[in-house]
């Protein structure tokens, strides 16, 4: 007889009547991949090259990631593999890891830079394995895995409720309870110039003639 293997794991399955007196070499080798399916780790090395894991690699439950990258990069379970894995991300630069199956398949998850990330893979596709939908509330979209908030945020959540504003202008209250972008409006004998980020503010003539002198000082100085 001969051995067949499990799907995923490559657990040795021996045929009737092998390893005869010898049956603990695929026991005991059979355990220790189950040992590992709980609690083994395997370190990939990363900088700038993609990655295809092995079978052996992923009889591991944990794929440390590790390396300093100097682009993005994408590590591939095997086809046709199915399990979940925890992608431990360890690595610097400022670039990120994607995990994909080489199965083909149209979705990928991202591992999560310092960060333990849960992924699923069914031998084609990977996804996060917890991926429960968020719900945006008002001003908030989800979007697959990016939280953003929408534009503009209104004055009652904290914001300006405007998205642009010209020279000079300053937001002031209203009588609807929000904030209006306005300019300063110039009074007499002033000029305000709006300027790139700065506002100037300056007088101009109005001066006056200055102090009279008293009429009747000058008619009795004159003798007038």
């Amino acid at each position: 007889m001969v051995s067949t293997y499990t799907t995923n794991k490559h657990i040795e399955k021996p045929g009737n009547n092998d390893y005869v007196d010898t049956w603990n070499v695929p026991v005991n080798n059979d355990w220790d991949i189950i040992d590992r399916a709980f609690g083994g780790t395997y370190t990939v090395s990363l900088s700038s090259s993609n990655v295809t894991l092995t079978q052996a690699n992923c009889q591991n439950v944990c794929i440390l990631l590790t390396g300093v990258l100097t682009a993005n990069v994408t590590v591939y379970l095997p086809s046709g593999v199915s399990g979940f894995f925890i992608f431990n991300n360890t690595t610097t630069g400022s670039y990120t890891v994607t995990v994909s199956s080489a199965g083909g398949g149209a979705y990928s998850a991202l591992a999560v830079k310092n960060a333990n990330t849960f992924i699923w893979t069914n031998g084609t596709n990977a996804f996060l394995a917890d991926n429960a939908p968020l719900v945006g509330s008002n001003g908030i979209t989800v979007n697959g895995t990016s939280v953003s908030l929408d534009v503009p945020v209104s004055v009652a959540r904290g914001g300006t409720g405007q998205t642009s504003y010209t020279a000079g202008q300053l937001l002031i209250g209203n009588n609807a309870g929000g904030l209006s972008a306005a300019n300063i409006t110039a009074g007499a004998n002033v000029v305000i110039t709006n300027g790139n980020g700065t506002i100037t503010i300056a007088s101009t003539g109005g001066g006056g003639a200055g102090p009279v002198a008293n009429p009747f000082a000058v008619s009795w100085i004159t003798g007038l």
